[in-house]
């Protein structure tokens, strides 16, 4: 029995090795697979990868190596997108539900930075049961603030390097004589570009580190339009604001915008090859060129201006410099006043109608002076440098650049403006920059249309030169020679520019100005006012021209006010009499609408409006008071015209006369017209308050028949200063009083 177990098992023995012997045995691919991937499920990752790149062709099968890889990139996957939820989950406070994640990453990818960090992460959270503000602030920072504070300083690179480059690109796009655009077009063409170049900064780092969308052939599409479009409305932008045929001019400009347009298309449309993104790149490029080309146009075409005055030597004259730049300002403001002479207005407005804000002068110092040259090379919107030489006492050179490129040059001297000679040296200097002013005002005019208003059509710098020194009471000396040297200056600056309408107004107020009131022909002077003012350009302005009209204010007081100094010297039966008074009223009735009606923009001109209006309103009521209408009746004569005390000597001076012309009516008692005289002499007491209102007051025919009155005669005196008594002084050098006479 034994010996047959034993036989049985010995068959069965035999089965097994026979079968055994019959199994092909692993391969070394799958083996190494197998050890691999044992490492995957334990989370090794980097170990299993080495595994299955190790296997070679000559090792067997390797596509058990390929499934391996692709597991190994899955798990990697899912282990990030693991850590991905784990942050959120602790933003949103479910500590842990976080912890579950990175455990989970961790499992599958146990060389995991991020999931470690946010274990740690979550560790450190769990210590501090509630968030402190520190913690809060550490998260808004590394969450919010990092990327914002990244984004924000790569926008504001981006942008200053293409405000720079812009302004680099105005002196080949912008010709040193072009005219600039209306005001309107220059504005929406510079607000176009800037919106160009603001977009172009801010898209291209927040598209590298957001990435908002995933580009396809519709952003492509949209893109090539919004290109095409752009470049038709800027092309039209150009052609709309060159006047006449000055579209040549800009030829540079519009062939760029061809260019930059054709290229941004031809890339995104031709380009197959290229990848969506690489084409919407393209014309991303595109419209920021678009948008420098713009930027450039506008900036180039600025009133922005900066001057500097040098020395011989070099040395910026700090003082010389802030007197040009109140100079180009205020240029032609400091004139005489006195409103019944010649001059008509309380005041005066400057030639000049740059802004202040457009002007600025160059600091003094080297080394400051050199860095804000710097500056203000690489600044697109300050557009003209002025830059003035003091060669000495008598001569002075100035050059205007534009856009970094010579525009003008001028080197005058005193002798060339037949100035006086002048032992002042300081007012001498003075004299050079104000040419040197009126120099760059009548250049900047030739190609900024709206300052050729308020020269009044003066095209020649010197003429405006001439005009403004022989119109300013510091600018010349006070001496017996002004009003020849005036006379001299002004007929000099109308010989230089026949088309300076306010110099040859100003020459011949000039030659009325000091004559005395018993020397006027009060007629001819009229007349010759409004001879001129018919025939000049200054009557065919529009209400719309603010320019022109502080000028045309003077003009219309003068020739009211001296028609009416004419009929009341001119007889009752003279056969202009009746004519006289309708000058004087129609001059009168539109500065009055002039005054009164019409609503101005410029400051300058409201101010003037404002003065000069109980002025008009004034002189209307004399002439009504003259013409003997109903507004001048019994209740006129019975009290003041006017409520309340004079505003101004000027006003009360004006007060004075009305009272005069209404005691001249027929239809008024002895104690009515009595009682005007008094009114006259009370609103006189507040008008002379200087010997030369007195002169005046004597000679104006206005008050003639005052002249016999004492209270008049005692007001108009003219008190002429004594000369200073000599001090008598003792023996000893007392005082007289103090020295006691002493009899013998």
């Amino acid at each position: 029995m034994w010996r047959r177990l034993v036989r049985a098992l010995a068959l069965v023995v035999l089965l097994l090795t026979t079968t055994l012997a019959a199994v092909p045995a692993d391969t070394v691919a799958e083996q190494t697979c197998k050890s691999a991937d044992g490492h995957l499920r334990a989370g090794s990752l980097d170990r299993a990868k080495k595994l299955y790149e190790s296997v070679r062709a000559s090792d067997g099968d390797q596509q058990c190596a390929v499934d391996g890889l692709r597991l190994v990139a899955e798990a990697r996957q899912d282990a990030a997108e693991l850590v991905t939820a784990g942050q959120l989950l602790i933003r949103s406070g479910d500590l842990n539900g976080a912890e579950d994640k990175f455990d989970a990453a961790l499992h599958r990818d146990a060389a995991s930075v991020a999931a470690g960090a946010g274990i740690a992460r979550v560790a450190d959270l769990k210590s501090h049961p509630l968030p402190t503000a520190l913690s809060q602030g550490d998260r808004f920072y590394r969450d919010w603030g990092l990327p914002l504070g990244r984004l924000l300083l790569l926008i504001a690179i981006g942008g200053s390097v293409l405000y720079a480059f812009a302004g680099l690109s105005s002196r080949w796009l912008v010709k040193v004589d072009v005219v600039v655009w209306p005001k309107r077009i220059r504005h929406i063409t510079g607000s176009l570009g800037a919106l160009l170049l603001f977009a172009a900064a801010v898209m291209a780092p927040l598209f590298a580190m957001f990435s908002p969308f995933t580009p396809t052939w519709t952003q492509c599409r949209i893109g090539v339009l919004v290109l095409a479009v752009v470049c038709l409305g800027a092309a039209a932008l150009v052609l709309c604001g060159a006047r006449s045929d000055a579209w040549k001019q800009w030829r540079a400009l519009l062939l760029a915008l061809g260019i930059v347009t054709l290229a941004g298309i031809l890339s995104v449309l031709l380009a197959s090859a290229l990848s969506y993104d690489v084409r919407l790149m393209f014309v991303h490029i595109a419209l920021s060129a678009v948008g420098v080309l713009l930027t450039a146009a506008a900036f180039g075409q600025n009133l922005r201006l900066q001057v500097e005055v040098q020395q011989p030597d070099g040395n910026v004259n700090a003082a010389s410099s802030e007197y040009l730049l109140a100079r180009m300002k205020g240029l032609g403001t400091e004139t005489p006043q006195s409103l019944h002479k010649t001059t008509s207005t309380p005041g005066s407005t400057p030639l000049s109608q740059i802004p202040v804000e457009e002007l600025s002068v160059l600091p003094a110092g080297k080394i400051v002076g050199t860095l804000t040259r710097l500056f203000f090379a690489l600044r697109p919107d300050l557009t003209w440098r002025a830059r003035v030489t003091l060669v000495d006492d008598d001569r002075l050179a100035a050059a205007l650049s534009r856009n970094g490129q010579h525009a003008a040059s001028a080197v005058f001297s005193r002798p060339d403006l037949t100035l006086p000679e002048d032992d002042d040296k300081d007012r001498a200097k003075a004299q050079m920059l104000t040419g040197a002013a009126a120099f760059i005002l009548v250049q900047l005019s030739a190609v900024h249309k709206e300052l050729r208003d308020g020269l009044y059509g003066a095209s020649h710098w010197k003429s405006v030169a001439l005009q403004v020194i022989a119109s300013s009471k510091s600018l010349l000396a006070a001496d017996e020679n002004r009003v020849a040297t005036q006379v001299k200056l002004f007929a000099k600056a109308v010989n230089e520019d026949p088309g300076n309408e306010l110099a040859r107004f100003e020459c011949l107020w000039a030659a009325y100005e000091y004559m005395p009131y018993a020397e006027t022909d009060f007629g001819a002077f009229a007349r010759a006012i409004d001879r001129q003012y018919d025939s000049l350009e200054i009557s065919k302005t529009r209400d719309d021209q603010e320019g022109w009209m502080p000028l045309k204010i003077r003009i219309l007081y003068n020739s009211a006010t001296q028609w009416l100094n004419a009929y009341i010297n001119a007889s009752s039966t003279s056969m202009d009499h009746a004519a006289m008074l309708n000058s004087a009223r129609k001059s009168a009735g539109e500065l009055d609408r002039l005054c009164g009606e019409v609503s101005w923009k410029g400051k300058e001109l409201q101010r003037q409006q404002t003065v000069m209006r109980p002025h008009a309103r004034n002189l209307v009521a004399c002439l009504d008071a003259l013409h003997g209408s109903t507004e001048a009746g019994e209740n006129t004569a019975a009290q003041h015209p006017h409520e309340g005390a004079p505003a101004s000597p000027r006003l009360a001076y004006d007060h004075a006369c009305l009272h005069m012309f209404i005691a001249r009516r027929r239809d008024l008692g002895e104690e009515a017209r009595q009682q005007q005289w008094g009114y006259a002499i009370e609103d006189l007491r507040h008008a002379l308050v200087t010997e030369d209102n007195k002169k005046d007051a004597q000679g104006d025919p206005c008050f003639a028949e005052l002249r016999s009155n004492s209270d008049f005669q005692e007001l108009v005196r003219i008190r002429r200063p004594r000369p200073p008594r000599r001090r008598q002084t003792g023996p000893h050098g007392e005082p007289r009083s103090a020295y006691v006479v002493r009899r013998y």
